[in-house]
């Protein structure tokens, strides 16, 4: 039976045996499976199994407790198994129970393979079959994980997912940036901005969405919105890149458009984001110019241009023109994703990703200053 089982943790928890959804039983119960889901293919000590369901209040008979919920979910998961053969789902060995199933089964799993997918597709420069593969991985999310869990070992496993959508989310805007697909991309930065306030690459991208889409006043809003919520909230400005685009916006910067088609696929993504992402060194990011020029709505019609006019490349050194790439407007490495889902059950150290990706240093040093 276990090769028709499918778990369901991007939502609410939920199983089924082919086209058929099983009832799971009490919220204890399925929080026992669901520590034994963060382990897949893992055996998982009894122990943890108990502090993970009752951090607070474990009880004093809690290895029998388990016991019970694992004889229920065995009853569930496999109905036809007589009473007295071993369990075939979920077993108990040396080091705990385990919880046979293919890794296919669970959608987290899926998920974190579909985005190693996508960063290999894009690395080999097949980057529609990229977008493709991270549109379904993404398309796995129902809700937030693990509503209803508490406790340390939920907490990090949510927030560690959370945050890995998150990163997939702003790579697929990324992704559309460079295809040219700004104005769809609108609407859908909107709904992102308003889910994750403080993330900067997401404040980034609406701007620029909006600016490639002759909207250079509401970028600027757009801007001025983040910087009054981050120094409101917690004390500190938008970070280097998101002060960057704003005074590239300020002066209409021709690169912030260039190499980039209203549809289809640039001849090389890598070089769109390159383009984009160097900042021109005077003026400074947070001067104001009393008039700001329009974005061009349309390119100028072509004129004939001198040979004398185009500088011959220069063999080394920094162009006079810009001071490098930008660090949050680039697309960040994926790194390689740990198994099993919650490393601490398998002994390693963990703890909670910050659902916000304010720059920590920045933090740090305001907190210096105001103690």
């Amino acid at each position: 039976m276990s090769g028709a089982l499918r778990f369901e943790i991007l939502g609410p928890q939920r199983a089924w045996f082919a086209d058929r959804e099983i009832d799971l039983g009490p919220g204890k119960q399925r929080a026992v499976l669901a520590v034994l889901l963060l382990s897949t293919g893992r055996p998982v000590a009894t122990g943890q199994i108990v502090e993970a369901v009752w951090p607070d209040d474990p009880p004093a008979n809690g290895p029998n407790v388990v016991q019970k919920y694992v004889a229920g979910l065995r009853r569930v998961l496999e109905p036809d198994r007589s009473p007295r053969t071993p369990g075939q789902v979920i077993s108990l060995t040396d080091a705990g129970y385990l919880l046979r199933v293919d890794p296919e089964a669970v959608d987290a799993v899926r998920f974190e393979r579909g985005v190693q997918a996508a960063r290999r597709r894009h690395e080999s420069g097949v980057t529609e079959q990229a977008l493709a593969e991270l549109t379904a991985a993404l398309d796995l999310w129902h809700g937030e994980p693990f509503t209803g869990f508490s406790g340390a070992v939920f907490e990090a496993a949510r927030h560690r997912l959370v945050e890995l959508r998150a990163v997939a989310l702003e790579t697929r805007a990324e992704l559309k940036l460079d295809s040219g697909r700004h104005r769809e991309l609108v609407g859908e930065l909107v709904e992102l901005v308003a889910e994750f306030p403080v993330r900067e690459r997401l404040r980034h991208q609406y701007m620029l969405a909006l600016y490639r889409s002759g909207r250079q006043a509401e970028a600027l809003a757009a801007y001025r919105d983040i910087d009054s919520l981050l120094r409101e909230e917690y004390g500190i400005g938008p970070g280097e890149a998101l002060r960057g685009l704003h005074g590239r916006i300020l002066r209409a910067d021709p690169t912030l458009t260039a190499s980039v088609p209203e549809t289809g696929w640039p001849a090389s993504a890598s070089a769109a984001r390159q383009a984009e992402n160097r900042v021109p060194a005077h003026p400074s990011a947070d001067s104001h110019p009393a008039a700001p020029a329009a974005p061009p709505s349309a390119p100028p019609p072509a004129q004939a241009v001198p040979a004398q006019a185009t500088p011959p490349p220069r063999a080394s050194g920094p162009s006079p023109q810009a001071s490098g790439p930008l660090p949050q407007a680039a697309v960040p490495p994926y790194a390689d994703l740990p198994s099993p889902l919650y490393p601490a059950l398998a002994g390693l150290p963990a703890g909670p990703p910050s659902p916000f990706a304010v720059d920590q240093p920045r933090r740090e040093r305001h907190r210096c200053r105001h103690g």
